[in-house]
Protein backbone atom coordinates (compact mmCIF):
# COMPACT_ATOMS: atom_id res chain seq x y z
CA UNK A 1 0.00 0.00 0.00
CA UNK A 2 1.70 3.50 -1.36
CA UNK A 3 -0.65 5.83 0.84
CA UNK A 4 1.49 8.83 -0.85
CA UNK A 5 0.41 7.87 -4.23
CA UNK A 6 -3.42 6.95 -2.56
CA UNK A 7 -3.88 10.50 -0.92
CA UNK A 8 -2.33 12.31 -4.51
CA UNK A 9 -5.07 9.93 -6.08
CA UNK A 10 -7.77 10.97 -3.83
CA UNK A 11 -6.66 14.86 -3.96
CA UNK A 12 -7.23 14.04 -7.57
CA UNK A 13 -10.71 12.85 -7.88
CA UNK A 14 -11.98 15.71 -5.51
CA UNK A 15 -10.12 18.21 -7.95
CA UNK A 16 -11.91 16.65 -11.17
CA UNK A 17 -15.67 16.43 -9.21
CA UNK A 18 -15.28 20.28 -8.46
CA UNK A 19 -15.11 20.58 -11.72
CA UNK A 20 -18.27 19.08 -12.61
CA UNK A 21 -17.23 15.94 -13.45
CA UNK A 22 -19.40 12.71 -11.41
CA UNK A 23 -18.30 10.44 -9.85
CA UNK A 24 -18.42 7.35 -12.13
CA UNK A 25 -16.47 9.17 -14.75
CA UNK A 26 -13.92 10.56 -12.05
CA UNK A 27 -12.79 7.19 -11.29
CA UNK A 28 -12.62 5.71 -14.51
CA UNK A 29 -10.35 8.78 -15.69
CA UNK A 30 -8.47 7.44 -12.17
CA UNK A 31 -8.28 3.92 -13.34
CA UNK A 32 -7.30 4.41 -16.53
CA UNK A 33 -4.54 6.57 -15.42
CA UNK A 34 -3.03 3.82 -13.41
CA UNK A 35 -1.21 1.05 -15.10
CA UNK A 36 -1.81 -0.98 -11.74
CA UNK A 37 -4.89 -0.42 -11.25
CA UNK A 38 -7.97 -3.07 -11.25
CA UNK A 39 -11.25 -1.78 -11.71
CA UNK A 40 -13.72 -2.00 -9.29
CA UNK A 41 -16.13 1.14 -10.01
CA UNK A 42 -16.92 0.75 -13.90
CA UNK A 43 -20.70 -0.53 -14.08
CA UNK A 44 -19.92 -3.56 -16.05
CA UNK A 45 -19.27 -7.15 -16.04
CA UNK A 46 -15.65 -7.96 -15.41
CA UNK A 47 -14.17 -11.52 -16.51
CA UNK A 48 -12.09 -12.33 -13.31
CA UNK A 49 -9.22 -11.05 -14.85
CA UNK A 50 -9.91 -7.26 -14.55
CA UNK A 51 -10.70 -6.83 -18.42
CA UNK A 52 -14.83 -6.46 -19.88
CA UNK A 53 -16.55 -9.32 -20.37
CA UNK A 54 -17.04 -10.26 -24.57
CA UNK A 55 -20.26 -8.53 -25.95
CA UNK A 56 -23.31 -10.43 -27.09
CA UNK A 57 -21.90 -12.69 -29.64
CA UNK A 58 -25.69 -13.07 -31.08
CA UNK A 59 -26.23 -9.51 -31.25
CA UNK A 60 -22.24 -9.21 -33.24
CA UNK A 61 -23.98 -11.38 -35.87
CA UNK A 62 -27.24 -9.38 -36.08
CA UNK A 63 -25.55 -6.31 -36.51
CA UNK A 64 -23.46 -7.50 -38.81
CA UNK A 65 -26.35 -8.60 -41.13
CA UNK A 66 -28.36 -5.40 -39.95
CA UNK A 67 -25.37 -2.62 -41.47
CA UNK A 68 -25.32 -4.32 -44.77
CA UNK A 69 -29.06 -3.40 -45.13
CA UNK A 70 -27.77 0.45 -44.96
CA UNK A 71 -26.61 1.60 -47.93
CA UNK A 72 -30.00 2.62 -49.09
CA UNK A 73 -30.84 5.84 -48.02
CA UNK A 74 -33.39 5.84 -46.16
CA UNK A 75 -35.43 5.47 -42.59
CA UNK A 76 -36.10 1.97 -40.70
CA UNK A 77 -37.96 1.20 -37.75
CA UNK A 78 -39.09 -2.50 -35.95
CA UNK A 79 -43.14 -1.05 -36.74
CA UNK A 80 -43.79 -4.37 -38.66
CA UNK A 81 -42.47 -6.47 -35.68
CA UNK A 82 -43.73 -5.05 -32.49
CA UNK A 83 -46.21 -7.32 -31.56
CA UNK A 84 -43.63 -9.95 -32.00
CA UNK A 85 -41.07 -8.21 -29.91
CA UNK A 86 -43.80 -8.00 -27.56
CA UNK A 87 -44.14 -11.53 -26.88
CA UNK A 88 -40.44 -12.35 -26.77
CA UNK A 89 -39.99 -9.31 -24.42
CA UNK A 90 -42.92 -10.79 -21.68
CA UNK A 91 -41.60 -14.34 -22.98
CA UNK A 92 -38.06 -13.36 -21.56
CA UNK A 93 -39.48 -11.36 -18.83
CA UNK A 94 -41.95 -15.07 -17.62
CA UNK A 95 -45.09 -12.52 -17.40
CA UNK A 96 -47.96 -15.45 -18.34
CA UNK A 97 -49.72 -14.78 -21.49
CA UNK A 98 -52.94 -14.13 -19.90
CA UNK A 99 -51.43 -10.83 -19.16
CA UNK A 100 -50.27 -9.89 -22.56
CA UNK A 101 -53.23 -8.45 -24.27
CA UNK A 102 -53.10 -5.70 -21.35
CA UNK A 103 -49.00 -4.38 -21.98
CA UNK A 104 -47.93 -1.96 -24.57
CA UNK A 105 -44.41 -1.83 -26.27
CA UNK A 106 -42.04 0.93 -26.90
CA UNK A 107 -38.33 1.06 -27.46
CA UNK A 108 -36.81 4.17 -26.60
CA UNK A 109 -33.50 4.93 -27.36
CA UNK A 110 -30.40 4.82 -24.50
CA UNK A 111 -30.87 1.53 -23.37
CA UNK A 112 -32.03 1.42 -19.73
CA UNK A 113 -31.46 5.19 -19.15
CA UNK A 114 -33.90 6.14 -22.01
CA UNK A 115 -36.53 3.42 -21.16
CA UNK A 116 -36.78 5.12 -17.09
CA UNK A 117 -36.98 8.49 -18.63
CA UNK A 118 -39.58 7.47 -21.12
CA UNK A 119 -41.72 5.89 -18.06
CA UNK A 120 -41.49 8.86 -16.27
CA UNK A 121 -42.22 11.35 -19.18
CA UNK A 122 -45.34 8.76 -20.00
CA UNK A 123 -46.94 8.79 -16.59
CA UNK A 124 -46.37 12.46 -16.07
CA UNK A 125 -48.24 13.39 -20.08
CA UNK A 126 -50.87 10.84 -18.73
CA UNK A 127 -51.33 12.65 -14.73
CA UNK A 128 -50.76 15.70 -14.13
CA UNK A 129 -51.19 16.03 -11.05
CA UNK A 130 -47.91 14.52 -10.16
CA UNK A 131 -45.21 16.64 -9.07
CA UNK A 132 -43.26 14.68 -7.07
CA UNK A 133 -41.31 11.33 -8.18
CA UNK A 134 -40.20 9.11 -5.19
CA UNK A 135 -36.92 7.81 -5.35
CA UNK A 136 -35.47 5.02 -2.92
CA UNK A 137 -32.33 6.43 -0.89
CA UNK A 138 -28.94 5.71 -1.97
CA UNK A 139 -30.65 4.18 -5.68
CA UNK A 140 -29.42 5.12 -9.05
CA UNK A 141 -28.35 8.69 -9.18
CA UNK A 142 -30.19 9.04 -12.61
CA UNK A 143 -33.77 9.52 -10.93
CA UNK A 144 -32.60 12.60 -9.68
CA UNK A 145 -31.79 14.19 -12.86
CA UNK A 146 -34.78 12.69 -14.57
CA UNK A 147 -37.23 13.99 -12.30
CA UNK A 148 -34.88 17.57 -12.99
CA UNK A 149 -35.47 17.37 -16.61
CA UNK A 150 -39.22 16.80 -16.37
CA UNK A 151 -39.21 19.60 -14.12
CA UNK A 152 -41.15 17.92 -11.02
CA UNK A 153 -39.37 17.67 -7.73
CA UNK A 154 -38.17 14.41 -6.16
CA UNK A 155 -38.37 13.41 -2.65
CA UNK A 156 -36.48 10.02 -0.93
CA UNK A 157 -37.48 7.62 0.79
CA UNK A 158 -35.62 4.38 2.51
CA UNK A 159 -34.70 1.21 0.33
CA UNK A 160 -37.45 -0.74 2.90
CA UNK A 161 -40.15 1.73 2.88
CA UNK A 162 -43.32 2.29 1.09
CA UNK A 163 -44.03 5.37 -0.74
CA UNK A 164 -47.30 7.22 -0.30
CA UNK A 165 -49.96 8.07 -2.18
CA UNK A 166 -50.30 11.46 -4.51
CA UNK A 167 -46.34 10.69 -5.62
CA UNK A 168 -45.22 8.87 -8.75
CA UNK A 169 -43.08 6.20 -7.22
CA UNK A 170 -39.84 4.39 -8.58
CA UNK A 171 -38.85 1.52 -6.99
CA UNK A 172 -35.97 -0.94 -8.47
CA UNK A 173 -37.27 -3.99 -9.36
CA UNK A 174 -34.38 -6.03 -8.70
CA UNK A 175 -30.93 -5.56 -6.60
CA UNK A 176 -30.78 -2.46 -5.35
CA UNK A 177 -28.75 -0.28 -7.74
CA UNK A 178 -26.37 0.73 -5.72
CA UNK A 179 -26.00 -1.11 -2.61
CA UNK A 180 -27.44 -5.09 -3.76
CA UNK A 181 -30.24 -4.45 -1.51
CA UNK A 182 -33.19 -7.18 -2.23
CA UNK A 183 -36.57 -5.95 -1.10
CA UNK A 184 -38.27 -8.66 0.76
CA UNK A 185 -41.39 -10.30 -1.17
CA UNK A 186 -43.61 -8.79 1.83
CA UNK A 187 -41.98 -5.35 1.29
CA UNK A 188 -42.93 -5.46 -2.68
CA UNK A 189 -46.52 -7.05 -2.06
CA UNK A 190 -47.04 -3.89 0.57
CA UNK A 191 -46.06 -1.29 -2.22
CA UNK A 192 -48.54 -3.12 -4.42
CA UNK A 193 -51.33 -2.89 -2.23
CA UNK A 194 -50.44 0.52 -1.54
CA UNK A 195 -50.22 1.52 -4.65
CA UNK A 196 -53.81 -0.40 -5.41
CA UNK A 197 -55.69 1.58 -2.86
CA UNK A 198 -54.15 5.38 -3.76
CA UNK A 199 -54.96 4.28 -7.08
CA UNK A 200 -51.40 5.71 -7.88
CA UNK A 201 -49.57 4.46 -10.81
CA UNK A 202 -45.76 2.76 -10.78
CA UNK A 203 -42.52 3.26 -12.56
CA UNK A 204 -40.71 -0.28 -11.70
CA UNK A 205 -36.79 0.10 -13.16
CA UNK A 206 -35.90 -3.54 -13.73
CA UNK A 207 -32.63 -2.94 -15.00
CA UNK A 208 -30.98 -5.91 -13.62
CA UNK A 209 -33.94 -9.19 -14.26
CA UNK A 210 -33.20 -11.97 -12.70
CA UNK A 211 -29.47 -10.88 -10.95
CA UNK A 212 -31.04 -11.48 -7.59
CA UNK A 213 -31.13 -15.13 -8.00
CA UNK A 214 -27.95 -15.23 -10.48
CA UNK A 215 -26.59 -17.25 -7.21
CA UNK A 216 -28.25 -19.89 -8.25
CA UNK A 217 -27.15 -20.63 -11.62
CA UNK A 218 -25.19 -23.74 -10.86
CA UNK A 219 -28.28 -25.94 -9.35
CA UNK A 220 -31.32 -24.35 -10.93
CA UNK A 221 -32.30 -23.64 -14.50
CA UNK A 222 -32.20 -19.93 -16.47
CA UNK A 223 -35.97 -20.59 -16.63
CA UNK A 224 -37.09 -20.88 -12.89
CA UNK A 225 -34.40 -18.10 -12.04
CA UNK A 226 -36.37 -15.68 -14.45
CA UNK A 227 -39.56 -17.10 -13.08
CA UNK A 228 -38.83 -16.50 -9.55
CA UNK A 229 -37.82 -12.85 -10.46
CA UNK A 230 -41.05 -12.10 -11.72
CA UNK A 231 -42.56 -13.72 -8.94
CA UNK A 232 -40.84 -11.60 -6.44
CA UNK A 233 -40.42 -8.18 -8.52
CA UNK A 234 -43.74 -8.06 -10.66
CA UNK A 235 -46.74 -10.36 -10.05
CA UNK A 236 -47.24 -8.47 -6.74
CA UNK A 237 -48.22 -5.67 -8.80
CA UNK A 238 -50.12 -7.58 -11.46
CA UNK A 239 -52.09 -9.43 -8.91
CA UNK A 240 -52.79 -6.03 -7.20
CA UNK A 241 -54.03 -4.34 -10.81
CA UNK A 242 -51.23 -1.37 -10.27
CA UNK A 243 -51.04 0.34 -13.66
CA UNK A 244 -47.67 0.64 -14.19
CA UNK A 245 -44.43 1.48 -16.56
CA UNK A 246 -41.57 -1.24 -16.65
CA UNK A 247 -38.45 0.03 -17.94
CA UNK A 248 -36.06 -2.81 -18.90
CA UNK A 249 -32.51 -2.91 -19.75
CA UNK A 250 -30.80 -5.83 -21.56
CA UNK A 251 -27.62 -3.82 -21.68
CA UNK A 252 -26.53 -5.99 -18.77
CA UNK A 253 -28.27 -9.06 -18.75
CA UNK A 254 -27.00 -9.57 -22.72
CA UNK A 255 -23.96 -7.62 -22.52
CA UNK A 256 -24.61 -5.11 -24.70
CA UNK A 257 -22.34 -2.65 -23.06
CA UNK A 258 -20.78 -1.34 -26.20
CA UNK A 259 -24.04 -1.83 -28.72
CA UNK A 260 -26.62 0.40 -26.14
CA UNK A 261 -29.43 -0.84 -28.89
CA UNK A 262 -32.63 0.69 -26.83
CA UNK A 263 -34.59 -0.04 -24.00
CA UNK A 264 -37.90 -1.97 -23.44
CA UNK A 265 -40.83 0.29 -22.39
CA UNK A 266 -43.49 -2.18 -20.92
CA UNK A 267 -46.66 -0.18 -20.19
CA UNK A 268 -49.46 -2.21 -18.54
CA UNK A 269 -53.14 -1.13 -18.38
CA UNK A 270 -55.18 -3.23 -16.65
CA UNK A 271 -58.58 -1.10 -17.48
CA UNK A 272 -58.91 -1.64 -21.18
CA UNK A 273 -61.16 1.89 -21.72
CA UNK A 274 -58.16 3.99 -21.09
CA UNK A 275 -56.49 1.99 -23.97
CA UNK A 276 -56.65 4.92 -27.18
CA UNK A 277 -55.33 7.52 -24.17
CA UNK A 278 -52.30 5.16 -23.28
CA UNK A 279 -51.84 4.65 -27.06
CA UNK A 280 -51.35 8.36 -27.64
CA UNK A 281 -49.29 9.36 -24.78
CA UNK A 282 -46.88 6.79 -25.46
CA UNK A 283 -46.71 7.50 -29.30
CA UNK A 284 -46.15 11.07 -28.55
CA UNK A 285 -43.22 10.25 -25.94
CA UNK A 286 -41.64 7.87 -28.07
CA UNK A 287 -42.15 10.55 -31.08
CA UNK A 288 -40.58 13.30 -28.84
CA UNK A 289 -37.95 11.16 -28.08
CA UNK A 290 -36.77 11.00 -31.50
CA UNK A 291 -36.91 7.24 -31.34
CA UNK A 292 -39.91 6.25 -33.84
CA UNK A 293 -36.75 5.93 -36.18
CA UNK A 294 -34.18 3.57 -35.36
CA UNK A 295 -30.32 2.89 -34.87
CA UNK A 296 -29.47 -0.45 -36.91
CA UNK A 297 -27.93 -1.90 -33.89
CA UNK A 298 -31.60 -1.29 -31.99
CA UNK A 299 -33.36 -3.03 -35.61
CA UNK A 300 -30.83 -5.86 -34.98
CA UNK A 301 -31.47 -6.68 -31.64
CA UNK A 302 -35.33 -6.75 -32.10
CA UNK A 303 -34.29 -9.14 -34.72
CA UNK A 304 -32.13 -11.57 -32.20
CA UNK A 305 -35.02 -10.52 -29.66
CA UNK A 306 -37.65 -12.67 -32.04
CA UNK A 307 -36.10 -14.64 -33.96
CA UNK A 308 -32.64 -15.96 -31.16
CA UNK A 309 -33.94 -15.42 -27.91
CA UNK A 310 -32.44 -18.87 -26.52
CA UNK A 311 -29.18 -17.81 -27.32
CA UNK A 312 -29.43 -14.33 -25.60
CA UNK A 313 -31.23 -16.25 -22.56
CA UNK A 314 -27.82 -18.47 -22.63
CA UNK A 315 -25.52 -15.78 -22.81
CA UNK A 316 -27.26 -13.99 -19.93
CA UNK A 317 -27.18 -17.31 -18.03
CA UNK A 318 -23.05 -16.92 -18.63
CA UNK A 319 -23.67 -13.43 -17.04
CA UNK A 320 -24.98 -15.30 -13.73
CA UNK A 321 -22.24 -18.04 -13.95
CA UNK A 322 -19.73 -14.85 -13.66
CA UNK A 323 -21.55 -13.37 -10.98
CA UNK A 324 -22.21 -16.09 -8.80
CA UNK A 325 -18.78 -16.80 -9.20
CA UNK A 326 -17.60 -13.48 -8.16
CA UNK A 327 -20.73 -13.48 -5.29
CA UNK A 328 -19.31 -16.84 -3.92
CA UNK A 329 -15.65 -15.66 -3.75
CA UNK A 330 -16.49 -12.35 -1.79
CA UNK A 331 -18.65 -14.88 0.55
CA UNK A 332 -16.00 -17.18 1.49
CA UNK A 333 -13.01 -14.30 1.84
CA UNK A 334 -15.42 -11.77 3.98
CA UNK A 335 -16.23 -14.32 6.59
CA UNK A 336 -15.92 -12.93 9.91
CA UNK A 337 -14.94 -9.43 8.75
CA UNK A 338 -17.27 -6.19 9.12
CA UNK A 339 -18.77 -6.46 5.35
CA UNK A 340 -19.42 -9.55 5.46
CA UNK A 341 -23.39 -8.95 5.92
CA UNK A 342 -22.84 -7.45 2.14
CA UNK A 343 -22.55 -11.49 0.98
CA UNK A 344 -25.36 -12.69 2.63
CA UNK A 345 -28.32 -13.46 0.97
CA UNK A 346 -30.30 -9.92 1.58
CA UNK A 347 -27.90 -8.73 -1.53
CA UNK A 348 -27.23 -10.07 -4.47
CA UNK A 349 -26.24 -8.22 -8.20
CA UNK A 350 -23.49 -6.23 -9.45
CA UNK A 351 -22.93 -3.80 -6.66
CA UNK A 352 -22.21 -3.30 -2.71
CA UNK A 353 -22.20 0.24 -0.60
CA UNK A 354 -20.57 0.19 2.53
CA UNK A 355 -19.59 2.82 4.99
CA UNK A 356 -15.88 3.75 4.43
CA UNK A 357 -13.53 4.84 7.42
CA UNK A 358 -11.22 8.03 7.62
CA UNK A 359 -8.98 7.50 5.33
CA UNK A 360 -10.40 4.60 3.08
CA UNK A 361 -9.78 6.32 -0.17
CA UNK A 362 -5.95 7.12 0.37
CA UNK A 363 -5.52 3.50 1.52
CA UNK A 364 -7.75 1.96 -0.73
CA UNK A 365 -6.14 4.32 -4.00
CA UNK A 366 -2.48 3.47 -2.41
CA UNK A 367 -3.89 -0.16 -2.88
CA UNK A 368 -4.26 0.06 -6.59
CA UNK A 369 -8.32 -0.36 -6.30
CA UNK A 370 -10.59 1.82 -8.28
CA UNK A 371 -14.16 1.91 -6.62
CA UNK A 372 -16.20 4.63 -6.96
CA UNK A 373 -16.79 6.60 -3.28
CA UNK A 374 -19.27 9.06 -2.81
CA UNK A 375 -21.33 10.34 -0.14
CA UNK A 376 -19.03 8.38 2.41
CA UNK A 377 -19.32 5.46 0.91
CA UNK A 378 -17.66 2.48 -1.49
CA UNK A 379 -19.05 1.21 -4.36
CA UNK A 380 -17.95 -2.05 -5.90
CA UNK A 381 -18.51 -3.66 -8.58
CA UNK A 382 -18.32 -7.15 -6.93
CA UNK A 383 -17.01 -8.72 -10.65
CA UNK A 384 -13.81 -6.75 -10.30
CA UNK A 385 -12.74 -9.16 -8.05
CA UNK A 386 -9.48 -11.29 -9.32
CA UNK A 387 -10.04 -14.86 -10.00
CA UNK A 388 -6.58 -15.42 -8.52
CA UNK A 389 -7.71 -16.63 -4.90
CA UNK A 390 -4.25 -15.11 -3.52
CA UNK A 391 -5.15 -11.87 -5.12
CA UNK A 392 -8.39 -12.02 -4.06
CA UNK A 393 -7.85 -12.32 -0.78
CA UNK A 394 -5.55 -9.13 -0.45
CA UNK A 395 -7.99 -7.03 -2.27
CA UNK A 396 -10.79 -7.88 -0.06
CA UNK A 397 -8.61 -7.52 2.89
CA UNK A 398 -7.89 -3.74 2.24
CA UNK A 399 -12.10 -3.18 1.62
CA UNK A 400 -12.37 -5.15 4.97
CA UNK A 401 -10.15 -3.06 7.13
CA UNK A 402 -12.05 0.30 5.76
CA UNK A 403 -15.43 -0.23 5.04
CA UNK A 404 -18.10 -1.34 7.17
CA UNK A 405 -21.19 -2.97 6.02
CA UNK A 406 -23.99 -0.62 6.26
CA UNK A 407 -26.84 -0.99 3.77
Amino acid sequence: MDVQFGQHVARTAQEMIAQGKDVNQTVKILFDRDAAGHNYGIGIILNGRGAPVKSSATLINYALEELQNCDVGTYYNSAARMEQLKEAVLRWQRIPEPYWPFFKLALPSDSGTGAVQSAVQLELLRNAAYQTIGIEELGWPAHKAIARLARVRWQEFPQDGVMPAGILPIYQSGPLNTTGLVPTAQLIQLRAETAATSGDHVVLDRAYSGFEFARLIDRESFDHIMRLSFELQIKPFLDAGVPMSIAISPTKAFLTFAFRPCGFLLVYTPDTSSEKEVTLALNSTIRARGSSFEHPITRAFVKAMIDDLPALEAEQADTFRRLAAAEGLWGELVTGTAIAELFSERYAGLFRNPLIKEGAPAAIYGSHLYPVFDQGRCRLNVTGLPEDRALAAEHVRVFAEYCIAAA
